[in-house]
């Protein structure tokens, strides 16, 4: 993980390349992982660096609603992006209460109970040729007192509600 502040992109980029190159070799396709609380990784343009730089055709990138928030992604820009490389979304939410400055990853909530504009980043994000794989990381201790059935049952009918007009 680059939380060494000196590596460079460059170098994280070598890394992940060397890491494609075994998924060629293995058929696994390694994807790199918008991360809203390393000191590298987390920011939309710091991925999209990385991936382009590592010059491999299967490079691809996941993004997560939350680490857009936190690292402060400008939506206007995200559609900078294309979609057929951009296999994985993590899909949660978060409250208008915390600034992406002090949000932690215990505030992320189910989508469509926040503020996210979640709808707005998977028009974006949507793609024609497969459908976008949408996920969801909720590390909020309230969740972790539930059962856990009860909880991905209403993850799940959430993101529905979320997703059926994009």
């Amino acid at each position: 993980l680059p939380q060494n502040p000196s590596t460079s992109l460059d170098a994280i980029a070598e890394r992940y390349r060397t890491v494609l190159d075994l998924g060629d070799k293995t058929g696994v396709i390694p994807i790199l992982e918008l991360w809203g609380f390393q000191k590298k990784l987390d920011k939309v343009s710091e991925v999209t660096y990385i991936a382009m730089e590592s010059g491999h055709k299967k490079a691809n990138i996941l993004l997560d609603i939350f680490p857009l928030y936190r690292g402060q992604t400008p939506l206007d820009t995200l559609s900078l992006l294309n979609p057929t490389h951009v296999d994985i979304l993590h899909m949660n939410d978060y409250p208008a209460t915390l600034g992406a400055n002090v949000i932690t990853d215990a505030d992320r909530i189910y989508p469509g109970d926040g503020v996210a504009p979640i709808k707005r980043i998977l028009k974006i994000l949507k793609r024609h040729d497969r459908p976008l794989i949408l996920s969801a990381e909720l590390f909020n201790a309230t969740y972790y007192k539930q059962d856990a059935l009860m909880v991905a049952k209403t993850c799940l009918e959430k993101m529905k509600k979320v997703v059926v007009d994009v």
